[in-house]
């Protein structure tokens, strides 16, 4: 099946998301650390793997003083991307090289991380609370090993798309597709929460373009497609000449926090909040 508006749609939030968060709030922090040989089964036995202390690294060129690694110093010695297959795998925050690489090198990097993590996700927000068991991964304290990748780490916020309707808009078939995008976020601490909550409720009456699937910036490793943004990506050079005319505007903007005591005892360390995205898009869905 070919992408849909649906699949176009989450695609193109996500990386708004991502984009003003990190942008508007300051939300990343840089470090120069260690990474750590582990064995990941999922790459088989093809690949060598070195994982850093935190996950989703920066790969948005557009967030002012976020390092985009080019490469890493290797037994004191940089050695730069695509030697011996090196590339980074932002969402895990790691390195990948061609097996035949040593799994004793000494390697360190300097990269940005993501203050709070992104996720999309179709779970509801009970199951999220209730049955979700995440690796803390703290912004604030540095680990001496790697962070395990795929499971889902804290402090993060999970993006899902709670529904979507068309509805008349003009004649000739014009309709405007109306969505709803709800984000649950996972904070360490209540600064951090509130943080999130309040630079979301100031994107009430903006607009962001649709960015389509396919011109997502990651790959099948979550390694930056450089073929099809050869220089980086950098995400308003993208929206603005990739020729992505149609915009979304974000007519309203609801914030809470959990409130029931029962389920802040399920995530004791965690400090959780909502907020509810609607979205209006207009366009001939017949067409």
């Amino acid at each position: 099946m070919k992408p849909k508006f649906t699949h176009d749609i989450v695609n193109s939030f996500f990386l708004w998301y991502d984009n003003f968060l990190m942008r508007k709030s300051d939300a990343y922090k840089t470090y120069t650390t260690k990474l750590y040989n582990y064995e990941d089964a999922r790459l088989g036995g093809g690949k060598v793997v070195y994982g850093s202390p935190y996950k989703q690294w920066v790969f948005d060129r557009n967030v002012t003083g976020a390092i985009i690694p080019s490469g890493l110093t290797i037994n004191g010695n940089f050695v730069a991307t695509g030697t011996s297959g090196l590339m980074f795998d932002f969402d895990n925050g790691r390195a990948i090289f061609n097996s035949g690489v040593a799994k004793t090198l000494n390697i360190t990097g300097t990269y940005t991380v993501k203050e709070i993590n992104s996720y999309i996700t179709d779970q509801p927000e009970d199951d999220l609370i209730i049955e979700g068991k995440y690796i803390q991964n703290s912004r604030f304290t540095v680990q001496e090993t790697y962070v395990p990748p795929y499971n889902p780490a804290t402090p993060c916020s999970f993006i899902s798309l709670e529904h979507n309707f068309n509805q008349p808009f003009s004649f000739g078939g014009q309709d405007e597709t109306v969505i709803k995008i709800k984000s649950v976020v996972f904070a360490e601490n209540l600064y951090q929460l509130d943080g999130v909550l309040s630079t979301f409720a100031d994107s009430f009456n903006t607009c962001f373009k649709i960015v389509p699937m396919i011109a997502h910036p990651l790959g099948e490793f979550s390694q930056l497609k450089t073929g099809l943004y050869p220089t980086g990506f950098d995400y308003t050079n993208a929206i603005t000449n990739g020729g992505y005319t149609n915009p979304c505007f974000i007519y309203n903007v609801d914030t809470s926090k959990i409130r029931d005591s029962v389920l802040k005892e399920l995530n004791p360390t965690l400090h959780i909040g909502f907020i509810e995205f609607n979205i209006g898009n207009v366009r001939f869905p017949r067409i």
